[in-house]
């Protein structure tokens, strides 16, 4: 009975694990205009501030950028940030009023209206899990 118990104990441990750790990316591909690239690039890195004093490791959002010179008109910019699990992503995005307050007046801003839009035209987000093969 106690190694029954235990195996069942075990299972379920495994599963709830299994269950919260499922390794995800939130990646954006969207554009950003010339004229606010360096309000842009300013709010990330005040975010960023927050997530390390916060103690979730440096440069915690990821900006990528394609090559002036790539022939490409759209989606020229790269966000990505990595999490351990759903619990993982909503601890960053609740971390602390400042951060808070730092996206509400983002939502306010040109940045808001013109970069966050959400549209899969000009910002496309996905949220992807590691596939396990």
């Amino acid at each position: 009975m106690k190694k029954i118990i235990t195996s069942i104990s075990f299972l379920l441990c495994t599963i709830i694990l299994f269950a919260q750790n499922q390794e995800r990316l939130s990646v954006h591909f969207f554009d950003v205009p010339e004229n606010l690239e360096s309000d842009f690039l300013k709010f990330n890195s005040d975010v960023n501030r927050v997530l390390e004093n916060a103690g979730y490791g440096k440069d915690f959002y990821k900006i990528y950028k394609i090559k002036d010179n790539n022939k490409n008109t759209t989606l020229r910019y790269f966000q990505i940030s990595s999490y351990t699990s759903d619990k993982h992503y909503e601890m960053t995005h609740n971390v602390s009023d400042e951060y808070k307050s730092l996206w509400d007046k983002m939502w306010d801003s040109d940045i808001g209206k013109k970069v966050w839009t959400f549209d899969n035209k000009t910002h496309i987000y996905r949220k992807v899990f590691r596939v396990y093969n």
